[in-house]
């Protein structure tokens, strides 16, 4: 199960964030200021970090220069939320987020920066002691999954034809893997 960090002072953001990813099968943390975020993810070493700009304390953009400058996290995928501004959304990708959203976004735009962050780096979900992840089958087993579930949700005919054309990738790939090992 990806492990997603939400560090959000809004609770009207925060809780509705947080229970789409549970909804997907997400197992989330959250917090509320960036030192909290900064020791929560040092601790858990989440998949993803989602994030706001402004927060009290120390600022959104001090939390993700404070991810990349450690060791441990520095590579872990950022998405920046914020209503800040196009301005502030620029000097979040100059210190580090992998994607930025200006509020209010979309349902849709939410799950594609996420598919995009983690198809961008692979890496930010590794495997733990007992988990089946590094079995090739079963990895695209559960994009397949995945994949069945958001065309439930699509909204639009060319988001349904993205998400099928997927689909059918990741089956004949799936295909492929099995005749291979027969």
């Amino acid at each position: 199960m990806r492990t997603v960090l939400i560090v959000e002072d809004d609770f009207d953001t925060l809780h509705p964030l947080a229970e789409l990813l549970r909804l997907k099968r997400y197992e989330v943390s959250t917090a509320t200021e960036a030192e909290l975020g900064l020791t929560v993810a040092r601790r858990q070493r989440p998949d993803l970090i989602i994030t706001d700009i402004a927060l009290p304390g120390k600022s959104g953009l001090h939390f993700i220069g404070a991810v990349r400058g450690d060791e441990q996290i520095k590579s872990t995928p950022i998405i920046v939320i914020s209503g800040c501004g196009p301005m502030i959304l620029v000097e979040a990708e100059a210190a580090g987020a992998n994607c930025c959203l200006e509020k209010p976004i979309s349902i849709d735009r939410f799950w594609a920066a996420i598919d995009e962050v983690f198809a961008a780096s692979p890496e930010s979900e590794p495997a733990r002691p007992g988990d089946l992840r590094d079995d090739p089958s079963r990895t695209l087993a559960g994009e397949i999954d995945g994949l069945v579930e958001r065309l439930r949700h699509c909204s639009t005919k060319t988001e349904r034809e993205d998400v099928l054309k997927r689909l059918k990738e990741r089956i004949l790939k799936l295909q492929a893997r099995n005749t291979y090992c027969a």
